[in-house]
């Protein structure tokens, strides 16, 4: 009985370490499967707003690629943006572009980026060498669209439409800064651009001098040119000069008799 107990045990023995053994090697031969396929793609890619923005991911290996999948994604995006390979695609806001010579490469071009657009990109390649990916993260810049003002006798305004990244309207009086007295109201729109309107009480400022009203990015710490406001006359001093008119007006008549 103890004899037939050591036989089975050796058995055994052998019978997990030969499963062990073809466990490691078919480790070892999947991970240098998979290290013969290489995803080539830039980390990093910063573009302006309405720029085409290209991003390219090529497939590297030595010997041949049977490719069962081959694609780009935005990653984490409500907003999909697909493109695959060797498949025709139309989309109003990407181009994608499949070549197979010298190595199989996927293109997907972003039209008239958008701070929305911006973001991590997924390169994902499935083929019978194993699964690879890369990424490209996207990121947007310096995005100015307009900007106005008015001022009359009580206010004055000034606006900022369609910036990013976001900023902050700041007022000056000469060498005065007056923006802590102003209200602002801000508004994102459906590209992630901020439209941002602030209002200045001009009867508290002085005013023999203009108001100048600019943009200030934090998050890079420029100022964006804004504007020079127009003074505006008070009622008091222009009603000073009716008076002063008419006065003028009853000297030249009293003269006019006085001579006559």
């Amino acid at each position: 009985m103890i004899k037939v107990m050591s036989f089975y045990s050796g058995v055994r023995t052998r019978h997990i370490y030969g499963w062990v053994s073809v466990v490691w090697f078919t480790t070892a031969v999947s991970f240098a499967v998979s290290e013969g396929v290489e995803l080539n793609a830039t980390d990093k890619v910063a573009a302006r707003c309405g720029d085409n923005v290209t991003l390219t991911c090529e497939v590297i290996s030595s010997h041949q690629v049977d490719i069962k999948l081959f694609q780009w994604l935005a990653k984490n995006k409500t907003k999909s943006k697909r493109c695959q390979y060797d498949v025709d695609q139309s989309y109003p806001e990407v181009l994608c572009e499949s070549t197979k010579t010298p190595h199989p490469t996927l293109t997907l071009t972003l039209l008239n980026v958008m701070p929305v657009d911006q973001g991590t990109y997924l390169c994902k390649l499935h083929s019978t060498k194993g699964v690879k990916d890369a990424t490209t993260a996207v990121t947007v810049q310096d995005c100015f669209g307009s900007s106005d003002y008015s001022i009359n006798a009580s206010h004055a305004k000034c606006w900022f439409i369609g910036v990013y990244p976001r900023g902050i309207v700041h007022w000056f009086q000469g060498n005065v800064n007056l923006t802590d007295s102003a209200s602002t109201q801000e508004e994102e729109d459906q590209h992630g651009r901020y439209s941002v309107w602030s209002t200045i009480d001009v009867q508290e400022g002085n005013s023999s001098l203009p108001y100048e009203c600019s943009l200030w990015i934090p998050s890079v710490e420029v100022h964006r040119p804004g504007h020079k406001l127009p003074l505006i006359k008070s009622q008091d001093s222009s009603g000073n000069m009716v008076t002063l008119q008419w006065i003028c007006i009853m000297v030249e008549i009293m003269m006019v008799k006085f001579m006559t």
